[in-house]
């Protein structure tokens, strides 16, 4: 009998993989940002959860692969994160 669904996105591995993905996959706004909201959406769509996204944009962060506007509504490549995709 199984009482817990299993997490699509429950890795913070796979979350981490997955946010970098979609941010990879969106065009930037003409300052280089990327809106955390059609980030998120997208992200939750794909079968995560809220925590699960925080973690990962956390992680991207501390791994020097994104940064986060001070509102706090867009995400940036760094030159790190970028060139993960080149």
């Amino acid at each position: 009998m199984k009482f817990k669904e299993d997490r699509p996105l429950g890795n913070p591995e796979a979350a981490l993989a997955r946010l970098l993905a979609i941010a990879n996959g969106l065009e930037a706004d003409h300052a280089g940002r990327l809106s955390v909201a059609i980030i998120n959406r997208q992200f939750r769509d794909t079968g995560g959860s809220y925590e699960e996204y925080s973690a990962a944009v956390k992680a991207a962060i501390a791994h020097g692969w994104l940064t986060m506007h001070p509102s706090g509504a867009y995400l940036s490549f760094t030159q790190a994160g970028a060139e993960r995709f080149a």
